[in-house]
């Protein structure tokens, strides 16, 4: 009887060892993620964050073409002052060539332009006559280059409307501010139109 008590007895102990021998061999699920947790360091460092940039977009200047300029269309018969010389004066030259060369022009209106006029008036005459029966001779600038107290004048010889000779050229000087045709100028066209030059 005893035998069997102390049997009971031994199980029973055997038994409450190996349960509590169990217990701490194999932890529970939930015991092993506590641990688990709780071994893994927690840090307590702030987060950093980078302040985000914001770069303005490039911005290219727009694409400009550089002004064109295009000289102004000459005329051919546009005034073409020297380097220095203001449109104006080449304008007084040309009004001064024409109204020497112009048949019908009177001698009083040729002669403040005309070099000697006043030994040239018979001349004078003489071309205004030879002038009517072609009704009227005029030599009409059609360019006038200033340089200086000197021009260089290009022009047309017309019989009345009509041009007869083109592209021709002569020299009118600049005396004490009056632009003067000289009289050998003159007289070398008055050859050409075959009036005689005294």
């Amino acid at each position: 009887m005893w035998l069997a008590v102390a049997s009971v007895t031994v199980v029973a102990a055997c038994g409450s060892e190996a349960a509590t021998s169990s217990d701490s061999v194999a932890p529970s699920a939930t015991e092993a993620l506590t641990e688990a947790v709780a071994a893994e360091p927690v840090s307590t460092e702030p987060a950093t964050t980078e302040p985000a940039t914001t770069e303005p977009p490039a911005t290219e200047p727009p694409a400009t073409d550089p002004p064109t300029t295009e000289p102004p269309a000459t005329d051919p018969a546009t005034t073409e002052p020297g380097e220095d010389e203001p449109a104006e004066v080449g304008d007084a030259a040309r009004l001064a060539w024409a109204t020497v060369f112009d048949s019908t022009v009177a001698f009083a209106d040729k002669s403040a332009h005309l070099e000697d006029a006043g030994a040239l008036e018979a001349t004078v005459d003489a071309y205004a006559s030879a002038g009517e029966s072609f009704g009227g001779i005029s030599l009409e600038p059609t360019a006038v280059a200033v340089v200086g107290e000197s021009a260089t004048v290009t022009y047309n010889v017309n019989f009345g409307e009509n041009p007869a000779y083109t592209d021709q050229s002569g020299t009118i000087t600049l005396v004490d501010g009056v632009w003067m045709v000289s009289r050998d100028e003159f007289c070398a066209f008055m050859s050409s139109a075959r009036v005689s030059c005294s």
